[in-house]
């Protein structure tokens, strides 16, 4: 058992991880468009802010969600939507990598690893480029360009909280992954999802009751990222006390998503396996 999970780590990190590393590397222009997209989602929210008041502090923002700074309140909904883009494109385009250059059928005739692994592995490397992009964000650049203050113990008291919602985001990025395995092919499928993700995860807007109401449902029913910003950022500015509501709803429905997440993506995996698979 301990050789078996210790092959598993030597796969994980070695067959995986560092490989979709070194594939990373070979396209430096990567890492300069995901900086830069950092940046002009930050400049974005900074003109529709000015464009709406005339000014960067907003008194009708503050009434509205207890920040008067509409910079800092899109730097925290960027924040969150890059955390949980980098579960749902770990899952996703694990798949489609595989899929685009023909290896998808033999890693499911003959593993090399258990899927978990495979998966685990491109999170892990995504999710360390997540947190070097907030490292290069928050210290030199924001604080430099936008005036943005660092409180250390607002970010600790932030984080049980997007743990929390990354277990519904794992949930969604597995259930996108078994859809993929039946898409002959699957860009369409992922840019409309990733484009759904990001204009209801409420990183750009203040709450969601502003928002019609089939819209409210869809936010809070589809993605469990709006539910998760929502009850981070209302954390950080009132504490849990205050935040008990959001909460009970994030947990409910991350367990949820996390268990639909692993029960799709074994029931696409076992037909996959029976039926055969699309390839590109």
């Amino acid at each position: 058992m301990i050789g078996y999970g210790a092959t598993e780590l030597r796969a994980l990190w070695g067959g995986v991880a560092v490989k979709s590393w070194k594939v990373f590397l070979s396209y430096k222009v990567w890492f300069i468009s995901d900086i830069g997209m950092g940046f002009l989602f930050v400049g974005q929210a900074l003109l529709i802010g000015l464009g709406l008041t005339g000014k960067r502090n907003s008194e009708a923002l503050q009434r509205l969600t207890g920040y008067s700074d509409y910079v800092a309140f899109a730097v925290l909904g960027l924040l969150i939507l890059s955390f949980g883009l980098t579960f749902l494109s770990g899952f996703v385009w694990s798949v489609v990598d595989e899929l685009y250059t023909g290896t998808l059928e033999y890693s499911f005739a003959a593993p090399p690893m258990r899927r978990i692994t495979f998966f685990l592995g491109n999170v892990l490397v995504r999710l360390f480029l997540s947190l070097l992009y907030m490292a290069i964000y928050l210290p030199p650049f924001f604080k430099l360009l936008f005036g943005l203050g660092i409180n250390l113990l607002a970010v600790l008291k932030a984080l049980p909280v997007l743990l929390l919602g990354s277990l519904g985001m794992v949930g969604l990025g597995m259930v996108a992954a078994g859809i993929v395995l039946y898409l002959r092919d699957p860009g369409p499928f992922i840019s409309i999802l990733e484009m759904l993700v990001f204009a209801l995860s409420g990183a750009m807007y203040p709450p969601l009751s502003i928002l019609p109401r089939a819209l409210q449902a869809l936010a809070k029913a589809l993605p469990p990222y709006a539910p998760t910003t929502e009850a981070l950022r209302k954390v950080v500015v009132y504490g849990y006390g205050s935040s008990t509501g959001e909460l009970w709803y994030l947990a409910v429905i991350s367990i949820l998503y996390s268990v639909l997440g692993y029960l799709v993506y074994k029931w696409s995996e076992k037909q996959a396996r029976i039926v055969g698979l699309k390839s590109y």
